[in-house]
């Protein structure tokens, strides 16, 4: 980027990195030029970012590391209750809201016990979608007046656990996925003496939209057909059981991005559940499954990283559209369920990435045996031609240079293969090359539309900044599916970013990187940031990171799990924060010995390696030591760079 003549401040920074977008109130910039958090809007505490990155170096814990801002998570969670009980309030709806936290989106011990405290007002409860999930949540979810949703496909173990939560007490709803769960149901239900709470999973048509748009529809993984539904009636009718299905359920898929497929599922789902109410149950909630959207990257549109609705536009729509189906069919109102998981943790995560280096592509390097500007004697003619070419560049005939510059490249590359050319010549002539389409790109910035051939050319040539991160650890939804983060330098605001730049991570694989940007409209394939300073650290952050990330990380390259500190706001510290828990990454051992190495035996045979050669006279007796203990410091390590 070239200097702008106007003085860069921190409101050009807020819109370029669109934090007031994607922020939703919680993200904003001091007067430091640092980034900010205000768990509770601009009149609670406001926690510098940097501050907690001295406080992450003071414990010696190094980067990448994970920060929770904990109150942010108790916010998402009073918002969404407090969203849907205004809502009800408004439209005199005669149900309640019982929302439920899907663990699966977030599984930490820590993220789903903070749920649990921030929703009790609420009744707010868990769903499982495992035997694994289910185990967590009949020892969490201890509320009597909150629902358990037992989601997934089932077996005997699993269906037991959920009758001994009704054992326990508990609401604990059996969601039936498939016809086979429910004869299992009944069979262990009259074993064990108990009633239990059955739901319905309905395959509606109505689909969802983005990313994970196949969650619903006709060939849905989950749910049961109409006609299916209808068999599950016979069955109960049959055996005067129609008392104990308490629940229907649908699910149209997660990131729903566009508000319509919302009002057309809840619509579609309400008259089925009407026609059984119909049909002689008593059925007590309507649950609208999960995909209450994030808006990643602020756009507000029906993107795959945005939605085009708020949340207050999301409730209106299920509790309007159901109140108004029910009116119709003459039934009662049932409470209303949300299995609302992303938007409840996404927004309180977010990982700091120290910078430590960067590649430029095509950089000149001065150095004697080739200089690039200077003709010698005796040069081969490619060589002169190149710069002859360098010379005639100019705005009216650059796409003209650029192929001719191509083609004696070309020339070169073959001249070189054949033998012709010696390497300080092929030097000249790439470094020639990459001046000239550097030059193109200044030029071209004058002009309204740019040559097809060359408006590509500041994403290929920009730089690529080197990130001590693992995206298949910390992002593996950019990776996977090109889902955008935002990305925005935790410092340093006051001064204009001038280099455009793609992230790589330090993996030993072509994917590890990030080229997609958020940008107002569609992605960019970089993003402006700072110029990196001799022995200055430069951190940038990656937000919104709370939803499905730390669970499906994996360890590409060994990279293990980074360190985390959970934050919370403290009006009467100075700093307005102070760090609740620190939760150490993985070392080079905890890693090795999940993949089935013994540490002690690596250690060992090592270590016979060393002795070997200290006999042999090949390393000296305390060298050898020296070797020994750097092999075992390194294998108690982080498993990241030391920046």
């Amino acid at each position: 980027m070239s200097k702008s003549t106007k003085k860069w401040s921190i409101s050009n920074s807020l819109q370029y990195y669109g934090i007031k977008e994607w922020g939703a109130g919680y993200f904003t910039i001091n007067r430091k030029g640092h980034l900010t958090v205000q768990p509770y809007g601009e009149e609670g505490p406001m926690i510098d970012v940097m501050d907690i990155v001295e406080d992450i170096q003071e414990k010696k814990l190094g980067f990448p590391c994970v920060i929770r801002f904990q109150d942010i998570l108790r916010s998402q969670v009073e918002l969404l209750n407090k969203t849907f009980n205004k809502i009800i309030q408004d439209y005199e709806y005669k149900g309640k809201y019982f929302g439920v936290f899907p663990i699966k989106v977030n599984q930490m011990c820590e993220v789903v016990e903070e749920i649990i405290d921030a929703g009790s007002p609420y009744h707010y409860g868990l769903e499982a979608g495992s035997k694994g999930e289910l185990l967590t949540v009949l020892a969490l979810n201890k509320d009597p007046k909150a629902i358990t949703v037992c989601n997934g496909y089932k077996d005997k173990d699993y269906l037991r656990l959920a009758l001994m939560g009704r054992q326990l007490g508990r609401k604990v709803i059996v969601v039936i996925e498939k016809l086979s769960e429910l004869p299992a149901l009944l069979e262990l239900a009259a074993q064990v003496k108990v009633e239990p709470m059955i739901g319905l999973r309905a395959k509606l048509t109505t689909k969802g939209a983005g990313r994970w748009e196949e969650s619903g529809g006709d060939f849905a993984k989950f749910g049961l057909t109409i006609p299916e539904i209808m068999h599950v009636v016979e069955i109960l009718q049959k055996e005067n059981k129609q008392d104990w299905l308490k629940l229907f359920h649908f699910h149209i898929g997660s990131q729903i991005s566009d508000i319509r497929l919302i009002k057309e599922s809840v619509r579609e789902g309400a008259r089925i559940f009407a026609k059984l109410c119909k049909l002689g149950f008593n059925l007590e909630y309507f649950d609208v499954g999960g995909g209450l959207g994030i808006d990643y990257d602020g756009s507000r549109t029906a993107s795959d990283s945005s939605r085009n609705y708020s949340m207050e536009e999301y409730v209106g729509d299920v509790v309007y559209n159901l109140q108004q189906v029910c009116e119709e069919e003459e039934v009662p109102e049932p409470h209303i369920v949300s299995e609302s998981g992303r938007a409840i943790v996404a927004p309180h995560s977010c990982v700091i990435i120290p910078i430590f280096g960067s590649i430029e592509v095509g950089k000149q390097v001065n150095h004697e045996n080739y200089p690039a500007t200077s003709s010698k004697k005796e040069e081969a003619s490619v060589v002169t031609d190149m710069r002859e070419i360098l010379s005639e560049l100019k705005k009216k005939n650059l796409l003209e240079v650029f192929h001719d510059a191509q083609a004696k490249k070309e020339e070169a590359l073959s001249l070189f293969k054949l033998g012709f050319l010696e390497l300080e010549e092929r030097a000249i002539v790439e470094t020639l090359y990459w001046k000239i389409c550097r030059e193109i790109i200044e030029l071209q910035k004058s002009l309204l539309h740019a040559p097809e051939d060359t408006a590509d050319l500041q994403a290929k040539l920009a730089d690529q900044y080197l990130a001590n991160f693992s995206v298949f650890q910390s992002a593996p939804d950019h990776w996977a599916f090109e889902q955008l983060f935002p990305i925005v330098p935790i410092h340093r605001h006051k001064e204009e970013p001038q280099r455009e730049a793609s992230i790589v991570d330090i993996t030993c694989d072509s994917d590890g990187k990030i080229d997609q940007f958020i940008d107002r409209y569609e992605a960019k394939p970089t993003l402006l940031l700072h110029d990196l300073k001799s022995n200055q650290p430069y951190y940038i952050g990656m937000f919104l990171l709370g939803a499905y990330q730390e669970v499906m990380g994996d360890m590409h390259n060994l990279f293990g799990r980074v360190h985390e500190v959970h934050v919370f706001c403290d009006d009467e510290d100075p700093e307005d924060y102070y760090i609740e828990e620190i939760i150490r990454g993985d070392t080079s051992r905890n890693v090795l010995q999940q993949f089935q190495y013994s540490p002690a035996e690596l250690i060992k045979t090592v270590k016979q390696s060393i002795d070997r050669e200290v006999r042999q006279g090949r390393l000296k007796p305390k060298e050898g030591v020296k070797l020994i203990d750097f092999y075992e410091d390194t294998m108690d390590g982080y498993t990241y760079l030391r920046t």
